[in-house]
């Protein structure tokens, strides 16, 4: 049997990661090594979204707009559709079978096609949309663990996969908000997902690795175990919330928490033996030797200032990312996937920027927590690989491996494939 080679298309395509505190376009192509190189990224400061969710279609579209058109012109190449990255919309993952009695003996890449074409037809809840369609490995009757059936001989094909929906309002409002911008949806990638990617290596998604990725208004978790995905889940908690405590607490405006976090935010190490701070005390404490000038609310800088001591910032920060950590772990807890998730953990996103983070999440989860920082890919510059793009890169890594014909990716576009398909599609819509 003659085997096809697999093509990867040769267009430029983009991605479109849409997060709370900002959205980010990448254009890329597939270089000459099979890699994939930038063309041109644009990124603006989010609106209408908050913790992950749609509240002003108007404000997002304009920030989506804003992203793309930045994009495109340091690409110099105008794109018609993207692919989404986004971890709003309470996406979650469940496991699932399907099979088929197969007529001929030999299993072939249409069999494959058929089989995953019932997987994705599979009836789910009518509120809720699939995102994406992750095979974790085939039977064939009695032999399991099979990677690719295709060439071997039986009589009915299995396959074990995992889906990753979202309600369906949340993607509707989001496509909506794209094609105000003459833009369609490819696919939706969960940025969880694309941050592993992005993050681990291959070796570490084999042996399995947990990757928190730590959003503006969100935070996702991603176990991926013998290369493959196993499980994500998202918490409608991120760096924001950590802004928004320090801004209450310290009475300081909220683009000057903002400041402080990114600039001083740091979580020192539990002391279990002393007793729990005031911060509305610590606050108007003045003179400390280890201290942060902190302004005033209102339009005026007080000249003198008010002084607070860095233990004090660090202990405004931290209650809130322990909650983020013990509502992911409990989520995993409730589905029995803690013991999947391994012992190991790897933060990336924006928030995991805090010095000491690492540390406090090992104290709090009981695992190895170590940072990662996203691969980096062809013509992007060394200071813009930060983690806070971590999603954004991965979700480019993911495209560019894309096959033009991959049989689970059929049933996760949102765009008619093909131009028999597209002509379908057309007359459905205008006819």
């Amino acid at each position: 049997m003659k085997l096809r080679r697999a093509r990867h298309s040769r267009r430029p395509f983009g991605i479109l990661d849409i997060g709370s505190s900002k959205i980010c376009c990448m254009i890329g192509e597939h270089d000459k090594n099979g890699g994939v190189r930038l063309l041109g990224q644009g990124t603006h400061a989010s609106g209408g979204i908050r913790a992950g969710e749609v509240t002003a279609l108007a404000a997002l579209s304009d920030a989506i707009g804003n992203a793309v058109q930045t994009a495109e012109r340091a690409a110099g190449v105008s794109m018609n559709a993207v692919s989404v990255v986004l971890a709003g919309g309470s996406p979650r993952s469940s496991f699932r079978t399907q099979a088929i009695t197969m007529s001929d003996s030999t299993v072939s890449r249409r069999d494959v096609r058929r089989l995953l074409d019932r997987s994705g037809a599979q009836e789910i809840d009518s509120a809720l949309q699939l995102m994406q369609l992750h095979p974790l490995h085939y039977s064939l009757d009695d032999i399991r663990g099979i990677s690719d059936p295709v060439g071997m001989r039986g009589r009915e094909l299995t396959v074990d996969f995992l889906t990753v929906v979202a309600n369906r309002t949340h993607l509707a409002n989001i496509i909506e908000a794209l094609a105000q911008n003459h833009l369609g949806v490819e696919r939706f990638i969960h940025a969880g997902y694309a941050a592993g990617l992005a993050c681990l290596g291959n070796e570490e998604r084999e042996v399995g690795s947990t990757v928190i990725d730590l959003g503006g208004g969100t935070s996702s978790a991603a176990i991926f175990m013998d290369g493959k995905l196993i499980y994500i889940d998202t918490v409608p908690v991120g760096g924001q919330h950590v802004s928004t405590d320090i801004a209450r607490i310290l009475s300081t405006p909220l683009a000057t928490a903002e400041r402080l976090k990114a600039v001083h935010g740091a979580i020192t190490p539990i002391d279990t033996m002393a007793p729990a701070p005031s911060p509305v005390r610590e606050a108007l404490k003045m003179g400390h030797s280890d201290n942060i000038m902190l302004p005033g609310v209102g339009d005026h800088i007080e000249v003198d200032g008010k002084m607070i001591d860095r233990s004090l910032l660090s202990a405004v920060i931290r209650p809130r990312v322990e909650e983020i950590i013990e509502l992911l772990t409990d989520r995993m807890r409730a589905v029995r996937m803690d013991y999947a998730a391994g012992n190991r953990f790897v933060l990336t996103g924006g928030g995991s920027q805090m010095t000491g983070i690492a540390d406090f999440c090992a104290q709090v989860a009981g695992k190895s927590v170590g940072i990662g920082e996203p691969a980096s890919i062809g013509n992007l510059p060394t200071e813009e690989t930060s983690r806070s793009s971590a999603a954004a890169i991965g979700a480019l890594i993911h495209v560019s491996r894309l096959t033009e014909d991959d049989p689970a990716e059929r049933q996760t576009r949102t765009l008619p494939h093909g131009p028999i398909e597209r002509l379908g599609a057309w007359f459905r819509d205008n006819i």
